[in-house]
């Protein structure tokens, strides 16, 4: 649902990378679904064994998580593969009409709605999150959800478009995303955001994996406008196409006294869980860049 953004409407040419994902899109449709991740699977093989820079941020990121060296081995090449069945399961939603998927603390959900204003689903490159908010768009609740375009136009309009066919409305990071947000959680929408990598430079710092580590702010700030509660919940991978959708208690906005700001405090209770998470499926951790330490 929604307006398209503007990246979603421009022209400009078809990159190589574009293609590929376009090519991605077609097979995942067009093979039957094992053929599907078996070819997605042998994919990712051979993009980890020519990304090295993307191995290195993964091994980084996993080491944090797990508190232990994590060699370049069957783990790391699990999350390249991961992100391939990632990709299947993202093109071919729509054609999916009932995965299997089991619900853990839908109450939550129910509880965080009961005074009528919107909620920040707040999740993390863990599991399939885009598949989490269409299921939750199925469930029949109204889903917005923010989108940090890709610098890619061709496969900006690929992902874009694929979302609004699921229902999906898409808020792009930009100028006004904070507006259409506010707009949205004041007029009782389920906000989506992605909550375990910051990108512009203005993140807070918390404690997560023993370490201090900069999350984004953005999701605090929305909170606290819209008094609307933050909903940790991530879709976790079972099996090919099973998954179980876990929805954590509500985290209140919190303006009150206490240590650091409200900003801080409200993150800090959602890298608990996020570790939490991280540390129960690693291998689904589909962070490619490496997370943001402060150093001692």
């Amino acid at each position: 649902g929604g307006r398209p953004p503007p990246a979603a409407r421009a022209g400009g040419p078809v990159t190589a990378k574009g293609a590929a994902y376009r090519l991605a899109q077609r097979l995942s449709r067009r093979l039957p679904p094992a053929a599907a991740f078996r070819c997605a699977e042998r994919v990712a093989d051979l993009w980890a064994c020519v990304a090295p820079r993307e191995r290195a941020a993964i091994r980084g990121n996993l080491s944090l998580a797990l508190d232990t060296p994590v060699p370049e081995a069957a783990l790391v090449r699990e999350v390249f593969r991961n992100f391939g069945r990632y990709l299947v399961e993202f093109f071919t939603i729509h054609q999916t009409p009932r995965p299997t998927v089991a619900i853990e603390g839908y109450e939550h959900l129910l509880e965080a709605r009961r005074h009528g204003r919107g909620v920040v689903l707040l999740t993390g490159h863990l599991g399939n999150w885009e598949l989490g908010a269409i299921l939750l768009r199925r469930l029949g609740f109204p889903v917005a959800v923010v989108a940090l375009p890709h610098d890619d136009a061709d496969m900006d309009r690929l992902f874009t478009r694929q979302r609004q066919r699921c229902g999906l409305e898409v808020i792009p990071v930009g100028r006004d995303a904070a507006q259409r947000s506010l707009r949205r959680l004041r007029e009782g929408c389920l906000l989506g955001l992605l909550g375990d990598r910051e990108f512009g430079g203005h993140g807070v710092s918390v404690r997560a994996f023993r370490r201090e580590m900069v999350l984004p702010r953005g999701p605090a700030i929305l909170s606290l406008r819209a008094r609307a509660p933050v909903l940790p919940v991530f879709l976790i991978r079972e099996g090919r196409g099973a998954f179980r959708l876990c929805l954590e208690p509500a985290l209140q906005p919190d303006d009150g006294p206490g240590g650091g700001s409200p900003v801080q405090r409200l993150i800090q209770r959602y890298a608990r869980v996020l570790e939490r998470y991280v540390q129960r499926a690693p291998a689904q951790w589909l962070l490619f860049q490496p997370v943001e330490v402060v150093e001692p």
